[in-house]
């Protein structure tokens, strides 16, 4: 008996790290091609957790069984620190560049709750010389706005909005980015137009020489109350399980493929940069990812360089992670990492860098 139940638990052990190789496939193949290996990429967390369980309960038996998930995380390990990270905080390290990304969830305009005050209160403690935000919702009152509110107010010496057409809400609605360093050039690079999704460059001119600042925001999921309150409590009748099932799939579908789209247009432009250059912002995606993988290769991740934890940073049912990224040249060296929740769902990340003395 005892035999048989320890061939079924190694059969479901086997299924557990088919599924965790399956997440990692998750990175190298575009959604494009197969989108249902960015679920498994999704639910990384939890595979690998499962993986733990089975490799602990062969361990507690001395049973050599217990090699096949600690073999299969081990492989993924650039995925498990991408993911997780237990660096003990760091000492007092000069901080020689602050940097701020922050999707403002249009600072409470649908909530009837507007709070640009308390981003800059937070600002203002952070002192950041380069802050990026996301869904960014520039009201107009005479001759003041929020974009000058929050200069005035956080002391950035330059600032630029770039906006879409959004006839949903007052004001200009985009993505901004302000800046202690000055801005020579911005650009947008085009998506579709028609998503609310967008990516635009600063070139900053600092202290060691121009750098570009991609400030991004990729397709959400756009899942709705029913969705929501399907993830939370699921119905009794079991076509009514597959009828929601469906329309949440077909949401997440159709968001891999619009966020493929969007990756490989920033991508490509990045290829053709002749600037060192930073990444900031809302990839609505978790590190083991298509979108993650494509915009970080060659650069530094600050929550990996000096985060704690798992680093969520979206404060919802899905994605449950971390999905707002601080992207560095290796130039630099990061000195800390943190996140802060404040009215938005989504936190605001903040890290330190310092020039890397060769």
């Amino acid at each position: 008996m005892i035999k048989f139940f320890r061939r079924f638990v190694f059969a479901f052990n086997i299924l557990a790290v088919i599924f965790l190789f399956g997440s990692y496939l998750s990175v190298l193949i575009s959604p494009a091609e197969a989108w249902m290996f960015s679920l498994l990429g999704l639910a990384y967390p939890f595979i690998v957790f499962v993986n733990v369980l089975f490799a602990l309960f062969w361990l507690f038996q001395f049973k050599i069984q217990a090699l096949l998930s600690i073999a299969a995380i081990v492989i993924g390990s650039s995925f498990f620190n991408q993911t997780f990270q237990f660096r003990k905080a760091l000492p007092n390290v000069e901080t020689e560049i602050k940097l701020v990304s922050y999707n403002a969830g249009l600072f409470g305009y649908f909530q009837s709750n507007w709070h640009m005050s308390e981003l800059a209160k937070q600002v203002n403690e952070l002192n950041p010389n380069i802050l990026c935000i996301q869904e960014f919702l520039n009201l107009r009152n005479g001759n003041n706005s929020t974009m000058d509110s929050l200069k005035r107010l956080c002391g950035f010496k330059y600032s630029y909005i770039q906006t879409l057409e959004d006839g949903r809400k007052k004001g200009e609605y985009g993505m901004a980015i302000f800046s202690q360093y000055k801005i020579i050039k911005t650009e947008l690079v085009h998506f579709d137009g028609l998503t609310g999704n967008m990516c635009f460059y600063a070139d900053l001119q600092m202290d060691t020489g121009v750098y570009r600042v991609y400030n991004v925001h990729l397709q959400s999921f756009k899942f709705k109350k029913q969705d929501y309150k399907f993830i939370e409590q699921l119905p009794e009748d079991n076509d009514e399980k597959i009828k929601q099932s469906k329309g949440l799939l077909k949401r997440m579908k159709s968001a891999y493929l619009k966020r493929s789209v969007q990756v490989e247009e920033i991508r490509k432009h990045m290829q053709k940069c002749t600037y060192p250059y930073f990444v900031m912002g809302d990839f609505n995606d978790p590190p083991v990812s298509y979108s993650y993988s494509a915009l970080s290769n060659g650069l530094k991740d600050a929550f990996v360089e000096s985060g704690f934890g798992m680093g969520r940073t979206y404060i919802g049912l899905m994605p449950n992670f971390r999905i707002d990224y601080i992207l560095y040249p290796k130039a630099f060296e990061g000195t800390f990492y943190k996140t802060f929740k404040l009215s938005s769902d989504h936190s605001l990340v903040a890290s330190g860098l310092k020039y890397k003395k060769e």
